[in-house]
């Protein structure tokens, strides 16, 4: 399966290759010094007030800073470098930057993220049916039965990538990736196992550094990075995890994530993702290295960990519907020139064996929200999301998760 699924990277990879060369023969770059120059908002800074089910309430602030490294060139995008600070009514503290940076030309660009996060969270176990069964006491006295363990820690990551241009459209580059979660506190004196192999849970390792390095190779001809109207992003991952590079532990993954979007009618976009992930190792993987199901940006409505494994399929479709012309100039207090609405249908599969993968396998979650402009140059919306997750059980016994969220940007 392995080497199958090497030989399905190299073919993509090829015909990525091909769809650049007949764009590079009919492309001819422009002087440097026709180029007209651009005006773009510098900065923007407000209150960062979101919603999530892993987190509840957070606030603090959140800035993007915009800066323009292509000496005015038109068809390379606004660098852009975010940075926030938040207290969740979750009791956790976030601090993180993410950026995407491009130089002239797109000849070269960097982006990642790095954060530090003290952070309650949860433990699903591994799995695609979130099956474990634990009694858990309440304020009152009495138990609740979950599906999960609950644990805090501290965890600081750091995972920057740099590409050089290729062909127009593609890159490839190296990447690393290291997360270091400690000062983890377990309170297993509050929890019950109601099943034999529920105590399980306790198994799947979580504490630790992971420290890898890799390649990453890029297909991105989107006319914009945020928010799109159209084109198409292929990313492929290659991470080596090992004592090497200063990890505890030793695995390697490979994943590719395939988006397109599709302009389908004025300023309307049929938005379209597919994800695959594999781990090879035969030692044990921390948690959150593992493919995971769940959270804001990806299949919304379950809880972020509720289903992981080894490896994972998985899929996303958005109808993304604005109700402002493109392009228009409205005021503020126009608000209802900037509103759009949104429906969007997911799935997603984990597993540990490939012979496991069954077609009625998929958790399917369905929602739909609300957008507003929120910078109408860099079409930022924010996002007011419901989600259900449709798998029964997903919550405990007899019930199934749904989320509410609320986020600056797309979750893809």
């Amino acid at each position: 399966m392995k080497n199958l699924f090497l030989c399905s990277l190299v073919c993509l990879i090829v015909n990525v290759v091909e769809i650049s060369r007949a764009g590079a023969q009919s492309s001819t770059p422009a002087r440097a010094d026709t180029f007209p120059k651009r005006e773009f908002k510098r900065l923007d800074i407000f209150p960062a007030i979101s919603y999530s089910p892993e987190t509840k309430l957070t606030l603090g602030a959140i800035g993007i800073k915009y800066f323009d490294l292509s000496k005015g060139d038109l068809s390379t995008p606004i660098s852009n470098l975010e940075f926030l600070g938040v207290y969740t009514l979750n009791k956790q503290i976030v601090f993180e930057t993410r950026w995407e940076v491009f130089t002239r030309q797109r000849q070269w660009r960097t982006r990642g993220e790095a954060f530090f996060n003290r952070y309650p969270d949860r433990n699903y176990g591994i799995g695609n049916d979130a099956a474990v069964l634990v009694a858990k006491q309440n304020d009152s006295g009495g138990a609740d039965t979950v599906n999960y363990m609950f644990y805090t820690s501290d965890r600081i990551k750091v995972s920057p990538v740099v590409l050089r241009k290729i062909r127009p459209n593609l890159y490839a580059g190296v990447q690393y990736d290291m997360e270091y979660l400690f000062n983890m506190t377990i309170h297993t004196d509050e929890y019950v196992y109601l099943q034999s192999d529920s105590v399980n849970i306790q198994r799947l390792p979580v504490a630790g550094v992971r420290s890898g390095i890799g390649f990453q190779v890029l297909y991105d001809n989107r006319e914009r990075v945020i928010n799109p109207l159209k084109g198409t992003v292929i990313e492929l991952n290659n991470l080596n995890y090992g004592r090497f590079i200063g990890s505890d532990y030793q695995f390697t993954l490979l994943s590719v994530d395939a988006r397109h979007y599709i302009n389908t009618f004025k300023n309307q976009t049929l938005a379209l993702r597919a994800v695959g992930a594999m781990e090879f190792t035969d030692d044990q993987i921390p948690m959150r290295a593992l493919p995971r199901v769940g959270g804001h940006k990806f299949i919304r409505g379950y809880f972020k960990g509720t289903y992981q494994d080894y490896n994972m399929l998985a899929f996303e479709t958005e109808y993304r519907l604005p109700f402002w012309p493109e392009g228009t100039k409205s005021k503020l207090w126009q608000v209802w020139k900037r509103l759009g609405i949104v429906g969007f249908v997911s799935g997603a599969q984990v597993f540990h064996e490939t012979s496991d993968v069954r077609l009625d396998g998929f958790n399917l979650a369905v929602g739909g929200g609300l957008r507003i402009l929120f910078n109408p140059q860099s079409r930022v919306n924010l996002r007011f999301d419901y989600a259900f997750g449709l798998r029964n059980d997903s919550d405990g016994p007899g019930k199934r998760q749904s989320g509410f969220y609320f986020f600056l940007g797309e979750a893809f």
